[in-house]
């Protein structure tokens, strides 16, 4: 499960298929080799973030955040994924970014109750730490 792991790759293709109901990918390597592939229907299908096999993300999101996506992988360097299952906190977040600030503390807003990706990606490294997940 990636928090804020840095991309080191990338490809990404834009097609008309006979076989699925989107258009557009985007299939990023991590640093720790994870594979994480993230395919852009019109419509977000209720499974939209799926582990199959350690190492490896399917992530969907919607075909009108193919750009944004985009345009942080061609614009920023480093850029870096996040990508939490259900276990971790009861919520799911799948999310291409810039790198976070995580050395100012305690997270603004309402703390580490606060929905800011800064404030999951504390909570699920704590998690993490706390069960011994790498």
């Amino acid at each position: 499960m990636p928090i804020a792991e840095q991309i080191t790759s990338y490809t990404s293709w834009v097609a008309q298929t006979s076989y699925l109901d989107y258009t557009r990918v985007i299939t990023m390597r991590l640093e720790s080799g994870t594979t994480v592939y993230i395919g852009f229907p019109q419509d977000r299908p209720a499974d939209w973030l799926q582990f199959p096999l350690p190492g490896a993300v399917i992530l969907y999101m919607t075909a009108d955040q193919y750009d944004d996506v985009y345009h942080i992988l061609q614009t920023e360097d480093p850029a870096f994924c996040t990508a939490i299952d259900g276990s971790v906190l009861g919520l799911q977040v799948g999310a291409v970014h810039t790198q976070l600030d995580l050395s100012i503390g305690e997270p603004t807003g309402e703390g580490y109750h606060d929905q800011s990706l800064e404030a999951l990606v504390v909570r699920a490294q704590q998690h993490r730490a706390g069960t011994g997940q790498t």
